[in-house]
């Protein structure tokens, strides 16, 4: 993490919950979160932060006017509504055009004058399904959020976006006490959070189209973060539980699955999309821990040095080799689409478990989320200090 964790002093302890992303991956968390509070019922996140996916979890939280788990088994009924014709348009029309279109502006420089295709899916359904399931205002706002801060049940919420014309990370938060904070590549931007906030950090790059907020254009939150931890950082957390859906393969694991042939470009952009968008929580994850043994080990750290209490916790198993008996339910076109690329018969699917809103690999993931949270609930009290 580049910053230290630093800050004004916190009269009381302030709880943050990260969530990264992993696209369909992310209903984990959901189970997780639902495990965790049937074990430590006094789990309650004063500042939330979402990531990619994790930005749908972190606004409906967030936005929820109702206790944490209730807050939670709200997010699970989203989560229940969602399928891939409520993610994006998946007719075979609509995405064949929109692939031939995409195809011809890489190959041939085309470029339509009228209605330019920024995306090779049209991400209206989800903007349709986030603003039906998050009961936004007339405007898009969250106006749950707002209540909450005002009510004192939340600081903050913090949404991270990429900004695709600087190459900033940028994080939109609404409520805590400080303006914004400003560091290389990256920025805290105080805000009015909307839907289209949340549409802006779970754009996948060149699959969803970016989002435009006033006159720039934003995308997947994950894009260029280096440091995921740090906007719990900026807003006061004294202590953080980070959810991340990478499982983390044993060594045997790992040195498995050689000598089949060269990799599918399915298998690659799976690699490439956990190297994007989950990678850096572990090295931050990392940091904080080495520089909190710094300042333990000081007997008179700086005034503005303070440790941070860390539970970092990811899936018992691999969650995208779960995703090969869900893939017959996709829409026939959009399957065919991934089979081209090789998901099929792959032992990886990380690409296909990014993509997979189907309801039965959902509600999969919640199961198994909700017993990793049970499982995993003594060692989170012990790093927390709860």
């Amino acid at each position: 993490m580049n910053d230290g964790p630093t800050n004004e002093t916190v009269e009381a302890p302030r709880l943050a919950i990260v969530l990264e992303g992993g696209g369909a991956r992310a209903s984990w968390q959901v189970g997780a979160l639902r495990g965790l509070l049937s074990e430590l019922p006094e789990l309650s996140p004063r500042i939330i932060v979402g990531i990619s996916a994790g930005a749908i979890n972190a606004s409906s939280l967030a936005n929820s006017v109702q206790p944490m788990p209730a807050a939670v088994e709200e997010l699970a009924e989203l989560w229940h509504m969602l399928n891939v014709e409520r993610v994006f348009e998946a007719h075979p029309t609509s995405l064949m055009s929109r692939v031939l279109r995409v195809g011809l502006r890489v190959a041939f420089g085309l470029r339509a004058r009228k209605n330019p295709i920024l995306g090779m899916v049209n991400t209206d359904p989800l903007r349709e399904t986030l603003s039906h399931g998050l009961g936004t205002g007339p405007s898009g706002s969250l106006d749950g959020v707002r209540a909450n801060i005002a009510s004192g049940q939340l600081d903050s919420l913090a949404l991270l976006t990429t900004r695709y014309n600087t190459g900033q990370t940028i994080c939109f938060f609404q409520g805590g006490e400080i303006d914004g904070w400003n560091r290389p590549n990256r920025r805290g931007i105080a805000s009015n959070l909307t839907v289209e906030h949340v549409m802006a950090s779970a754009a996948l790059p060149l699959f969803f189209p970016p989002i435009q907020l006033k006159e720039d254009w934003y995308g997947d939150g994950g894009v260029r973060l280096i440091a995921p931890l740090a906007p719990a950082v900026h807003l006061g957390a004294t202590k953080i539980l980070a959810l991340s859906t990478r499982y983390a393969r044993t060594d045997s694991e790992a040195d498995e699955g050689g000598g089949k042939g060269p990799p599918s470009p399915a298998l690659i952009a799976g690699n490439l999309f956990n190297a994007i968008f989950l990678d850096s929580l572990d090295q931050d994850a990392a940091n904080l821990r080495r520089l909190n043994r710094l300042i333990e080990n000081q007997c008179d750290p700086p005034g503005n040095l303070r440790a941070i209490d860390l539970a970092l916790m990811r899936p018992s198993v691999d969650l995208g080799r779960l995703a090969s008996r869900f893939e017959p339910e996709l829409p026939w076109f959009f399957r065919r689409l991934l089979r081209n690329l090789g998901t099929k018969g792959a032992d990886s699917q990380d690409l296909l478990s990014t993509v997979l809103f189907d309801p039965g690999y959902v509600s999969l993931l919640m199961e198994l989320g909700e017993e990793d949270g049970r499982n995993n609930a003594p060692e989170v009290a012990r790093s927390l200090g709860l």
